[in-house]
């Protein structure tokens, strides 16, 4: 049985890798570096975990990809590599030729991570393969932003930085000069944007050694939870062959390799995610082969075609973040959105609860509210 190492299980979207994996015959490792998880996560005691591993110190240490080597090395036979956190990412990457001569994995040269975690750089290079972005204002050159804007830093991810904080709305001269000041603080080549309103949507893509396409799955967002701006409390998966031309042109044009989500909103696209996304539980839900097709083209597989073979309409909750979110509405008197939230209590599958491995839901609901809603 082939082993598939699944770092970072700490983040609740490790559930949605490790049990499809399961089902498809993997044995599966999940590892965590415990400076990041002082508990044992909710994937240490689900029901498809073969071994649990923790790695001493943290993903920052210098020594923490010798550590990852070293598990990789001491299986007896090459195991898969399945990166969930973007640190961990970003270790493997600066060392790929070695982690790739002990085990089989998909990841982009820093250089090319860093150019798909840009804003900046995302966006000329959108625009150079025809890929519609929202209007940007150099406003470091005195162009005066027309308003609404919204301010972003290039890379909010590596400021440390939570969803809702990495962005700032504008809507007047005032307003502006407010955010302006914080996020200029955090970056001083930071994006001014023309704001597009609406919901988002996701192309999310596994692009294999040679920048091909082999998996694609495709999502809008239905609540957000904070509901300013947060991350996705309730998606639901569609298929949109537009968005995914677009997406597959410009993470070609970045020679982008690996997991990669290109998100849309008003038909244009304002970031990539570089990595496993937030939703990604509905992957899971829909009943994609995204993690399989992951190992699959690690190891060597060519696809003749994408795999986009998911159940379109498939709608996605994480109970506490979306009940949240619903709350928030009422309060805001967006009766239509808390009722729609409530019919989701019914037909929306929960993004971590499984009746038949149901100790990881419970742990990472007690976990998650003991230090608040963010996970």
């Amino acid at each position: 049985m082939r082993t598939v190492l699944i770092t970072d299980v700490r983040y609740r979207t490790a559930m949605a890798v490790i049990r499809p994996l399961k089902r498809a015959g993997y044995r599966i490792l999940a590892v965590q570096a415990s400076a990041e998880a002082p508990l044992d996560p909710p994937a240490f005691v689900c029901r498809s975990v073969d071994e649990c591993v923790r790695l001493d110190g943290s993903v920052h240490d210098a020594a923490y990809a010798d550590r990852l080597l070293a598990l990789c090395r001491a299986q007896t036979e090459r195991p898969a590599l399945f990166p969930i956190g973007a640190d961990t990412l970003s270790a493997v990457a600066a060392r790929r030729a070695e982690f790739q001569a002990v085990c089989d994995l998909l990841v982009a040269d820093p250089e090319i991570l860093d150019s798909a975690n840009d804003k900046r750089v995302v966006a000329r290079a959108a625009r150079a393969c025809g890929v519609p972005v929202p209007r940007e204002f150099d406003v470091a050159n005195g162009e005066r932003p027309v308003f609404p804007v919204i301010l972003k830093p290039r890379c909010g991810e590596k400021l440390g930085l939570h969803a809702e904080q990495r962005y700032a709305v504008a809507r007047n001269a005032a307003e502006f000069d407010a955010a302006w000041a914080r996020m200029s603080a955090l970056d001083p080549q930071c994006l001014v944007q023309e704001l597009v309103e609406g919901p988002g949507c996701g192309v999310c893509l596994v692009m294999d050694a040679e920048s091909r396409p082999v998996s694609v799955f495709c999502h809008r967002r239905i609540r957000e939870y904070p509901i300013t701006g947060g991350p996705s409390a309730c998606c639901i998966s569609i298929y949109d062959e537009k968005m995914v031309a677009q997406a597959v042109s410009l993470l070609q044009a970045l020679h982008f390799v690996g997991i990669a989500m290109v998100e849309f909103k008003g038909g244009r696209v304002l970031e990539i995610n570089p990595r496993v996304w937030g939703s990604y539980p509905l992957t899971e839900a829909a009943g994609s082969r995204f993690a399989e097709d992951y190992i699959r083209a690690a190891s060597g597989t060519v696809f003749a075609q994408p795999d986009a073979a998911y159940r379109r309409g498939q709608r996605m909750r994480f109970v506490l973040n979306d009940t949240l979110s619903v709350l928030a509405h009422l309060k805001k008197g967006h009766l239509r959105v808390a009722a729609s939230g409530l019919a989701d209590l019914f037909r929306a599958k929960e993004a971590l609860f499984r009746f038949r491995d149901q100790r990881p839901f419970w742990r990472y609901l007690r976990q998650t509210l003991r230090k608040g809603t963010r996970a």
